[in-house]
């Protein structure tokens, strides 16, 4: 019985993973195309049956984790990659994706407490949950974007600076667009005070990221000196 349970595991495992081979592509092309309905989409997935939601697509978080670790699989295969120079704790993949991870999903957070704040919206889990996860939709491919940027930019190239800097810029505008157009429907504002609030939620949410950076590199500077 033990032998036919783990089979089934494996099973259901390997049928996942599978699964997220095809729907990560269709996933980041939905979100490319279509940002905003992506953003709307996951509020009203999660009025579904748990066993229902995100039947057609990743789910949010896990949308943003997979391009994630899709750039640390693109850094790894680059001859510059920087996982050696990274603190010590940091050089073992599952710590350097799981302080990603967290990092990044500083953005989604920001933002959405910006909202909840403008809606005048009291802040508990169930509030933040749907907001939360329609920033993961679109902060997921401006990380890649991020992550390949910062590879092209360690490999010194002419050409893959350019690149690097055409991709980057690219994907902040087209990552600031997406946060005027979300604050401009939800808040009932006009462009410009939809910028405000989107420009200004994002540098909040980078200083944010930045001292918590800081920090553990002091905190590990510190731990090393001793």
């Amino acid at each position: 019985m033990d032998f036919m349970r783990l089979l089934k595991s494996l099973e259901e495992l390997l049928y996942e993973v599978m699964v997220m081979l095809v729907f990560f592509p269709r996933t980041l092309y939905l979100t490319f195309r279509h940002p905003q309905r992506m953003m709307d989409y996951a509020d009203t997935e999660l009025g579904d049956v748990q066993s229902e939601q995100y039947s057609d697509t990743l789910s949010p978080p896990l949308f943003l984790m997979m391009c994630l670790a899709l750039g640390h699989v693109i850094e790894l295969a680059l001859p510059s990659s920087s996982e050696a120079a990274m603190p010590g704790f940091l050089q073992d993949t599952q710590n350097l994706l799981m302080f990603r991870v967290f990092m990044f999903s500083l953005l989604p957070l920001v933002l959405s407490l910006r909202l909840l704040s403008g809606l005048g919206i009291a802040l508990d889990r169930e509030t933040l949950r749907p907001v939360f996860y329609s920033q993961c939709f679109v902060t997921a491919p401006i990380t890649l974007a991020i992550s390949v940027s910062t590879n092209l930019w360690q490999l010194g190239g002419p050409n893959q600076i350019m690149v690097a800097n055409v991709l980057f810029a690219g994907g902040m505008i087209w990552y600031l667009a997406q946060q005027t157009l979300w604050f401009r429907g939800k808040l009932k504002l006009g462009y410009g005070g939809a910028v405000l609030n989107a420009v200004g939620s994002v540098i909040a949410a980078l200083v944010l990221i930045t001292l918590t950076a800081v920090l553990i590199g002091f905190a590990t500077a510190r731990e090393m000196a001793t």
